[in-house]
Order: C-alpha cells, then structure tokens, then sequence
C-alpha cells in the first residue's frame, strides 16, 4: 500500500529521490515515518507485515531502491525477510530497526546488498540521515561504474 501524506515540501532534497519501502507493523510509528520520508521527497511504500512486503516486492521488487525493516515483525523476524529479499535482489538497500541492541539481533549479513542499522526509538533527522547516505553511495557506485 502506498503511504498517503502531505505532499513533499519544496525545500525538500528531491535529487535525493528513491523508493523507500517502510515494513512496520506499529501503525503510529509508520505513519510518521511515511510522513517524514514523504515530506523529504522520497516515494514511500509501507507493509504492515512480512507478506504485505512481499506481496510488494512481486509487484514493485526491481523499482524499491531501500528496505526500512523493524526487527520484529508479526509474521517473520524482520531480518529473515531481508534475507530473503536481499537474495532477490541484489542491488536492494537494507535498514533494519529495532529497539534491542544490534547484537542482541544476531543479524545475518545480506552479502552485496548494504545494509545499517537505526535504534529504535530513532529521530526523523537520524532516519532521513541514514536513508539519505544509502541514496548517496547508491549513486556514487553507479557514477563510479559508468566512470569506469
């Protein structure tokens, strides 16, 4: 489902722009993340469960660019979907959230796909700092690549 906010502020970095999928299954918490990558310019998909993200991702899989997945989900640990996901698609951007600490999750590695980490209760500045620093390295690789 895509997540309906306001429309993206004109101060907002639209070169930045990428499809954020948001997979949280607190409903406050990701309405006001939709909102806030929204108002940043990014086009933003929410799931409120592991089968919702994958229903997604049969449908929309090679155009999501991020991954914003809570840890813990009512269907399937958080990062066992991105595993799964990541193996499909390689070039796919991994942000896991939680409110344990990052070693308490024992997180596999997504080999080639890059993937962070955000404690939950996170910021908006601290998501949109994290998702934008994904955005930035994404291009630089493909700059790199087509420099190359």
């Amino acid at each position: 489902m895509e997540c309906i906010g306001p429309e993206p502020d004109s101060s907002a970095e639209l070169h930045h722009a990428a499809t954020v999928l948001v997979v949280e299954d607190e409903e406050l918490v990701c309405e006001i993340t939709c909102e806030v990558l929204g108002h940043a310019g990014y086009e933003v998909l929410h799931a409120g469960s592991a089968a919702e993200a994958r229903t997604l991702f049969a449908k929309r899989g090679a155009q999501i660019d991020i991954l914003l997945c809570d840890a813990v989900l009512p269907d399937q640990n958080g990062i066992d979907l991105a595993d799964m996901l990541a193996r499909e698609f390689p070039a796919l951007q991994i942000v896991i959230s939680s409110g344990y600490p990052r070693a308490a999750l024992n997180q596999s590695s997504q080999e080639g796909n890059e993937v962070a980490f955000l404690t939950k209760p996170y910021s908006g500045h601290a998501m949109l700092a994290k998702i934008r620093t994904m955005v930035e390295s994404r291009a630089a690789a493909r700059q790199s690549s087509v420099s190359a």
